[in-house]
């Protein structure tokens, strides 16, 4: 992609726009907050990838990223500026591919990648995070019930030292593969 230096004019305006407590983003966060979620804000969630996600639910693993229609290449909003139309159109699509490589890298790692456009109506982007969180939820408390044993313990030591009833085994499937989770105390009595 080619470059350009930019004026001190042009640089100033540049360094006007915010990036983060943008006012969709803001808008989304009272949401999310009146309805009692608590997240982090502009947070970096993975060492693969420079990605800092608007807001962020590290238990339930949900990144959401509040994309604004100019720089993320809206198709309902998209206008190029007449100067330099060119370079502005490349520089554009390069950020777009930017954001899939980084939804991919996400979701290798397990986080569920939520992309709201700045044009959104806040409530329905609020639905669909709280959505992502519901569905999280689901998923723990079928664990929880998974994990409770169905017959008794054998409390005989095995060879390392640990009775047996202190490890358990959850089996939890979802839709895209089987999950085997052993959960272990923190400290052994």
């Amino acid at each position: 992609m080619q470059r350009w230096e930019a004026d001190d004019a042009r640089r100033k305006h540049m360094a006007r726009f915010r990036r983060r407590d943008t006012a969709p983003e803001l808008a989304l966060r009272r949401i999310l907050h009146a309805r009692g979620r608590r997240f982090f804000v502009d947070r970096r969630i993975s060492s693969r990838t420079r990605a800092r996600a608007d807001l962020v639910f590290p238990r339930a693993r949900v990144a959401v990223f509040v994309d604004g229609c100019f720089w993320h290449f809206c198709e309902e909003h998209a206008h190029l500026p007449k100067a330099n139309a060119e370079l502005w159109r490349a520089k554009r699509l390069a950020n777009r591919q930017r954001d899939a490589r980084h939804d991919e890298l996400l979701r290798a790692e397990g986080w569920k990648v939520v992309r709201v456009w700045e044009h959104e109506d806040p409530v329905q982007a609020a639905d669909r995070v709280e959505r992502e969180l519901v569905l999280w939820a689901q998923i723990v408390a079928s664990r929880r019930v998974s994990s409770t044993p169905t017959q008794p313990m054998d409390r005989r030591k095995t060879p390392a030292g640990r009775r047996r009833d202190q490890e358990r085994i959850a089996v939890v499937s979802d839709a895209a593969s089987l999950l085997v989770v052993v959960e272990r105390p923190c400290c052994t009595r």
